[in-house]
């Protein structure tokens, strides 16, 4: 597995993708080698020289694809408390914001990530839950966090609701369920949306991805 820096991922795969609605459900070391040739009955051994040995330190990767760690001990799912979920970068168009969903991971552990998030807009200070929840496209593979590593998912956010001329509420942010998890995130994140509980869904949420500057 080819290194990089802790802010990047790298994957092997990509699975086909389709958008569907859905709800809130929840290397090794390289060794120094020596070869052995036989000839007309005399068996040589051939060892790389000092100045030829290459190194056998690998560093891990920033993200990557797969279930399993070094040794083949199976990697565990990211949970919310090891991970710092935020909005970041992005660009607009006429129908809304492309932005990227960052996952990084905070912990000292190596975890994975499977699929798309739920999300949804909530408002108040109670935190409900504000139109239906997000869009997710399908088609996706493990992504594995080591320590500091960001990987993310494409989150569009739709500018319907400031033109459709319904009843309109702001929302404080958006609710983060990582894949897998009942457990979610509160992120804030200021955008307005129709108020109806059942309007929408006005998001669209991608798999999550190698890199921290995934859209949709």
């Amino acid at each position: 597995m080819t290194s990089q820096t802790p802010q990047s991922a790298t994957s092997t795969e990509s699975a086909g993708q389709q958008t569907s609605p859905d709800s809130h459900a929840p290397e090794s070391s390289a060794s120094e080698h020596s070869a052995t040739s036989t000839k007309a009955g005399t068996k040589t051994s051939s060892t790389d020289s000092a100045s030829h040995r290459r190194s056998a330190t690998a560093q891990p990767p920033a993200a990557g694809s797969g279930s399993k760690s070094k040794g083949d001990k199976p990697v565990p799912l990211c949970t919310v408390k090891q991970l710092r979920i935020t909005v970041a970068g992005g660009n607009a168009d006429m129908q809304g914001s492309h932005r990227s969903l960052r996952f990084t991971n905070a912990s000292n552990s190596v975890c994975k990530l499977t699929g798309a998030p739920g999300v949804s807009y909530v408002a108040g200070n109670d935190g409900h839950q504000v139109g239906l929840p997000a869009k997710r496209i399908v088609g996706h593979q493990p992504i594995v966090l080591i320590p500091n590593a960001t990987a993310s998912a494409g989150l569009f956010i739709s500018s319907a609701p400031r033109k459709s001329g319904c009843a309109t509420t702001t929302a404080r942010g958006i609710r983060v369920y990582p894949p897998d998890s009942y457990q979610a995130a509160f992120v804030p994140l200021t955008e307005v949306t129709c108020s109806a509980a059942k309007s929408g869904p006005y998001l669209k949420v991608g798999p999550i991805l190698p890199g921290p500057n995934n859209t949709v």
